[in-house]
């Protein structure tokens, strides 16, 4: 099993930053340096989708905000997600480094070549499993502004719908 390759993910834990307006403002950005020209018209298909032209901008805050603490558990998911052999150590007074080195010998001759090949892939499982939580996270959330968006055209057409009832009965 080969191991892949994940993105670094940058996570900035600060409640007085609104993600959806720094996403709104540098679309905008964007828009306006594609507008006077100032990109090669093969870039717009690259970057997050998120900031892509034909994606509309969140015209209300993140679902994200229904589930505090989300984000924070998602990217610690991700930080956590490889898995690292420990480190022997002892606390014992002068035996501590025999008790080490025994320690170390014995992990190289009996488990090393067993537990890392499971590591590794234990730690690609870990970071498929992250991703995917990711990628259904903002699916969720892409999902619940297209409800929002069908629930208010629900009460329009009801709205109209009413109106056009109430024209009609004498």
């Amino acid at each position: 099993m080969t191991a892949t390759k994940v993105p670094p993910v940058i996570e900035i834990r600060d409640p007085a930053l609104d993600g959806a307006e720094i996403a709104r403002r540098v679309q905008q950005q964007v828009e306006r340096r594609r507008a006077e020209g100032r990109y090669d018209p093969d870039l717009s298909r690259r970057g997050p989708p998120s900031l892509r032209p034909d994606r509309p901008l969140p015209a209300e805050p993140s679902v994200m905000a229904e589930f505090p603490g989300l984000r924070e558990s998602l990217a610690e998911l991700v930080a956590h997600s490889r898995l690292h052999e420990p480190a022997f150590a002892s606390n014992a007074p002068l035996i501590g480094p025999l008790i080490v080195a025994v320690r170390r010998a014995w992990n190289w001759m009996s488990t090393k070549w067993y537990v890392r090949p499971i590591l590794a892939q234990q730690s690609e499982v870990n970071e498929r499993t992250a991703s995917a939580l990711g990628d259904l996270a903002q699916w969720h959330e892409m999902d619940s502004r297209d409800l929002r968006r069908l629930e208010a055209q629900v009460a329009a057409l009801e709205a109209r719908l009413a109106r056009l009832e109430n024209k009609e009965e004498p």
